[in-house]
This record gives structure tokens, sequence and C-alpha cells, in this order.
């Protein structure tokens, strides 16, 4: 019976509709099929099958173009790699067994209102962040022990780990070294989700959230990825960078812990602010206000004008890598990140 309460509510819910003239520019990322050849004989390059397209709606659609068309892409192809790999050294068994001696999770989401409410500033969540593929080394003394440390410091709500060997550098032991040091910032696992069996990692390593993005998955991995974070205590980050990725999740038959939107293409790593902005002052903007959903404004934030013009839009925190890790006191780039102390 609750459950045809949600249906009917979420039908008359109203829905915005895209504005006249404005050009969507969603990315598609295509997706191997789950019965394409055998991952342990893929490496860099060799993506020669058939392979599955996400589009703006969600759904899957084949696609025989065999090489990757962006960087997203890229990284999301690579990934299937690393996972077969992964998984022959510790199978989802011994991962979920292993569960059993991670730490509690923290509230990822109260941790960032509670920063909002005390200071009427947008919560921060900053990023320990080694590498880029579109900055390269942006820290080359970089120690995640030491950074999350100076983060907490300065009054960061919440970390992100980048956690993505390959691209960015990062690793899961990352996570679980801040974690054992002391760290009490709640922390996201800033990782590019495809498989269930990366959350299970996430949690292992101590994660308390995870990161989502719609343009790589469609709504029903959405669903079923957030299931799995929520039976296990992590809230989770939902990454949108366009009209059509963010009216999709926000028609979604999900809930939304947080909704993030990437001012960077991930397709092209160009970052305007503008993207959050334009969203959150259009009619997707008017439903996330009426909704309540805390919104978080993402890359490109380098000046206290820059949180203002997120905050002016209606955004609830920021998540801040570059402006902050490149430096050698990022508890002081936090400071003059705001404007005072946070």
């Amino acid at each position: 019976a609750r459950r045809d309460a949600r249906r009917a509510r979420r039908a008359t819910r109203p829905r915005a509709s895209a504005p006249s003239g404005v050009d969507d520019g969603a990315v598609s990322i295509r997706r191997r099929p789950p019965n394409g050849p055998s991952k342990h004989d893929l490496g860099v390059g060799q993506f020669e099958f058939v392979i599955e397209e996400v589009a703006p709606t969600g759904e899957r659609v084949t696609n025989e173009n065999n090489k990757p068309k962006n960087i997203l892409e890229e990284i999301v192809w690579y990934k299937d790699v690393e996972l077969a790999e992964r998984k022959e050294k510790f199978p989802l068994q011994l991962v979920r067994t292993a569960l059993v001696n991670a730490p509690p999770t923290r509230d990822f989401v109260k941790a960032i209102t509670d920063q909002l409410a005390a200071t009427k500033q947008p919560g921060l969540i900053a990023e320990v962040k080694k590498a880029s593929p579109s900055k390269g080394v942006i820290q080359p003394n970089f120690d995640p022990v030491k950074i999350a440390k100076a983060y907490e410091e300065g009054g960061a709500a919440c970390l992100s780990v980048l956690t993505d060997e390959k691209f960015f550098q990062g690793g899961f032991e990352n996570l679980a070294l801040i974690r054992e040091a002391g760290v009490t910032c709640p922390l996201l696992c800033k990782e590019f989700i495809v498989d269930a069996y990366q959350i299970y990692l996430a949690r292992k390593y101590g994660a308390d959230a995870i990161l989502l993005i719609a343009a790589v998955l469609p709504n029903q991995d959405l669903k079923y990825f957030i299931k799995i974070a929520h039976s296990l205590g992590m809230k989770c980050l939902i990454e949108v960078h366009t009209y059509g990725e963010m009216k999709r999740v926000l028609d979604g038959d999900f809930p939304i812990d947080l909704l993030g939107i990437n001012n960077r293409d991930l397709g092209t790593f160009e970052v305007s602010l503008s993207v959050t902005t334009d969203l959150m002052n259009g009619p997707l903007g008017e439903e996330v206000k009426r909704r309540g959903i805390t919104m978080v404004g993402e890359s490109g934030i380098f000046t206290i004008d820059d949180v203002n013009l997120l905050q002016d839009s209606g955004v609830g925190a920021v998540l801040v890598g570059e402006s902050l890790v490149k430096q050698d006191t990022p508890d002081v780039g936090i400071k003059k990140l705001f404007g005072r102390p946070v």
C-alpha cells in the first residue's frame, strides 16, 4: 500500500519540461554488455565488440563504434578491465565478509546540512586528489592523511577521496588511511561506479557515501546502486551535468540524498559555473527547491565570489578539489575560499 501511495505521489508530481531552444548536450556513455567477451582478455584499446549506449533518456541502445569518444567513456571502459582483475584477486564474497570489520558509517548529508545551518554558507566537501586527466599531477607532494587532516582543521564538513588509480592516481586504500588516522569528517568515495562490487569495496575501506554519475548510469542502475548503498548505511551523491540528466534523475523512482551539478563536462573536461546557475535558475531548480533536495555545486570553484554565486542559485554544498589540494596549506586555502574560517 505504501509503495502504491509513493507511485501515486510521483504520478501527480509536476514535471518540468525543457525550456524552448535549450541544447541539452547530454553525454551518452556507452557501456559494454554483460555478455561481452571475457574481461580477462581485455587490455587498453581492446574494445572490439558491440557495446551498449546509455542515452540521455537513460535507456540502453547498442552501438558498434568500438573506440572511446571522450575521456569519461575511456575511464568507464577501463573500469571493466580493472574490476575483472580486482575481482579475481578479491572476490565479492570476501569483500562482503570483510564488512564486519568496517568502521561504522557517519551521516554525510547531516554533516553538510549542519554546517550550512551553522555558518549560513554552503557545506564544504573538500577533495583529496593527487591528479586528473586534464591537469596531470596537481599535488606532487601528495599525502592523503596530511591533506585530510588539514581539511578537517580548516573546517571542512566532509571529504571526497579519489579512488580511481589509472586516471587520477588515487586508491581505495586512501579511504582506509584517512579513517585510521582519526579524521572524523564523513568520507565520499569518489569513484566511477559501474558495478555493485565497487559499492561494497567503498564500504569495506571506510566510505560513508558514494558518487553515482548519471551520464554513466541509467535510472535502473541508479535505483539498484542506491538500494545497495543504503543497505550498507551509506548516502549517495548523484551527479548530473545537463538538463536531460537532471530531469531524468528527478523523475526517477528512487530517493535522492544529495544531487550534485558538475560544472565540468566529463566528456571534454571544460568547466563553467553557468552550468549550475542555468539549471538552478530554471524549472528544475524550482523543483529541487520545492522538494527540499540539498544541491551540491562541483568543480570550477576557486574564490569566495564563486561560492556566493552558487549559493545564490540555491546550492547548499560545494565540492572543491583543485583550488585547495594544490596549496601547501589547504586549511588556509579554505579560509580564503570562504572569506573567513569555516
